[in-house]
């Protein structure tokens, strides 16, 4: 690549933005109790959006946010990367910001492993 396009000047991976609290990993299990087999994340933002909440909800909130991505995916061509979640199909959160819609988004991890990562339309 160097040869092409020169040396790399900065890079900022996915590892860099779970460190930074950009992305918050969904522990496996529950993505899987989904029907969301691969890592997943979900952005702050999105978080606070869809899932946050001082009520002791957000484990609900959290799985009918989940439910709604599996739905989607499950219902999109086969070849499809980017999914579009309806707002009311979402939980809102304590303080919601009023996002119309949640992406979920398929793509190679740091390492080239496939992840999805959930956000706010603004943030892709």
């Amino acid at each position: 690549m160097d040869e092409k396009y020169g040396p790399e000047v900065a890079a900022y991976t996915r590892a860099d933005a779970f460190e930074d609290g950009i992305f918050i990993e969904i522990p496996p299990a529950t993505a899987s109790a989904a029907g969301i087999t691969m890592p997943l994340a979900i952005t702050a933002g999105a978080r606070q959006e869809f899932v946050a909440g001082n009520d002791g909800g957000e484990d609900g909130r959290l799985r009918t946010v989940l439910s709604a991505v599996a739905r989607a995916v499950e219902q999109a061509p086969a070849n499809e990367a980017c999914f579009v979640v309806p707002a009311g199909e979402l939980p809102s959160g304590q303080t919601p910001a009023g996002a119309d819609r949640l992406i979920a988004i398929t793509e190679p991890g740091d390492t080239g492993e496939p992840g999805m990562t959930l956000m706010l339309p603004h943030e892709m």
